[in-house]
């Protein structure tokens, strides 16, 4: 206990602790309300035809499930920015004969340059384009992603925008795998594949919000409600993803990237997604799963996404299906990773140097910024 404060002025950390009890309180009055509401909002949800059982659609084979995650790191040195982006994958627990796939199961992309404030925005493109990449290439029957569809397209929209201002080595190479890679025809065969699903880890979107309001409870997220109203190995039925407002209907890449009838065809697969809640266990909260049009218009390819997430969540020590699991802590690692070679930079740096002294002042690490995976 005395480390985790060790770096506090003793005043401030008198404050935190005395701010413990009274956020421990409305935490405490904001979970019991949700409790208190369960067997009447439970009630109004059924009466909707929202809850189903898994137990009642027909048992699919086991499926074979990939997961993919990716990460990006920024090293801010005095002189320079040391940058790498990553993406792997990770096959799920399957009792089927192996796959042929090729290695590696994973991209990667490191390397330095000058100060620049458009190098994340570029940097988290690049690893958007790898993870689109592997899902690709993956020859698995169910393909998971970590976070949502709709932040892969913010971020690849994000990279699109900046990239141009970006260091000319990064620049270069977002360019080539925008080309080479065909990322934008993966991005909409992805968004429109009876094999991808996103799984976030956390959403502030809420499909079942309009059942809080009628009971006038506190706002909550629709992965929380649906963990305390679903028993379990219950779902909720395919349900239009929330919109937070009318700019959130429509989704933008630049043009120049993206012609208008591209544009069309993103926009309607985004339109047909469908969000299930699927809660697999008593001890595992419900997942948020957001479905691809094909797959939320077909009963046997939902079927089969719920066999493949309940496989997956075998032990409560796994918090997420067990791909995203482990590939969530590799890309973590990445950090540690880009330190390595942060040092070895430094000792051929200082090995060369006619002024060592000099030399080591360029190289202090001031910041390190990280997303994703690595976050």
């Amino acid at each position: 206990m005395a480390d985790t404060f060790s770096d506090l002025p003793d005043a401030l950390v008198r404050d935190l602790l005395a701010q413990a009890t009274p956020v421990a309180e409305r935490v405490s009055t904001h979970l019991n309300r949700l409790w208190q509401a369960r067997g009447t909002i439970r009630q109004r949800v059924q009466s909707e035809g929202l809850i189903a059982r898994k137990a009642d659609l027909d048992v699919p084979r086991e499926p074979s499930v990939v997961g993919i995650d990716g990460s990006y790191q920024v090293h801010r040195l005095t002189a320079l920015d040391l940058c790498a982006a990553a993406a792997v994958a990770v096959e799920g627990t399957s009792k089927e004969a192996r796959r042929h796939w090729q290695e590696p199961y994973h991209r990667m992309w490191v390397n330095s340059f000058e100060h620049s404030k458009n190098a994340t925005n570029a940097l988290r493109g690049l690893m958007i384009s790898m993870e689109l990449e592997l899902a690709a290439e993956a020859p698995h029957d169910l393909v998971l992603l970590d976070g949502s569809f709709v932040v892969l397209l913010i971020y690849l929209n994000q990279g699109l925008t900046s990239f141009r201002e970006a260091p000319a080595l990064l620049r270069e190479e977002f360019q080539r795998r925008w080309n080479e890679q065909r990322v934008l025809e993966r991005f909409l065969a992805l968004i429109q594949s009876d094999r991808t699903v996103a799984v976030p880890k956390y959403s502030g979107r809420n499909e079942l919000g309009n059942f809080l309001r009628e009971n006038s409870l506190p706002e909550t997220d629709g992965k929380t409600l649906a963990t305390v109203i679903l028993e379990p190995d219950e779902y909720t039925n395919p349900l239009p993803i929330f919109h937070f407002g009318e700019e959130d209907k429509e989704y933008h890449l630049p043009e120049q990237y993206c012609p208008r009838e591209r544009q069309d065809q993103m926009n309607q697969s985004i339109g047909n997604m469908r969000v299930v809640f699927y809660r697999p266990f008593s001890w595992a909260p419900a997942v948020r799963l957001e479905l691809t049009g094909p797959i939320a218009a077909s009963q046997a390819r939902l079927s089969m996404v719920l066999e493949g997430i309940k496989r997956q969540l075998f032990s409560p020590a796994v918090t997420e299906p067990y791909p995203l699991f482990l590939a969530d802590r590799m890309v973590k690692s990445l950090g540690a990773g880009v330190a390595v070679i942060e040092q070895s930079i430094a000792q051929h740096a200082v090995g060369s140097s006619t002024d060592v002294e000099g030399t080591i002042l360029c190289l202090q690490n001031y910041r390190t910024e990280g997303g994703r995976g690595g976050s």
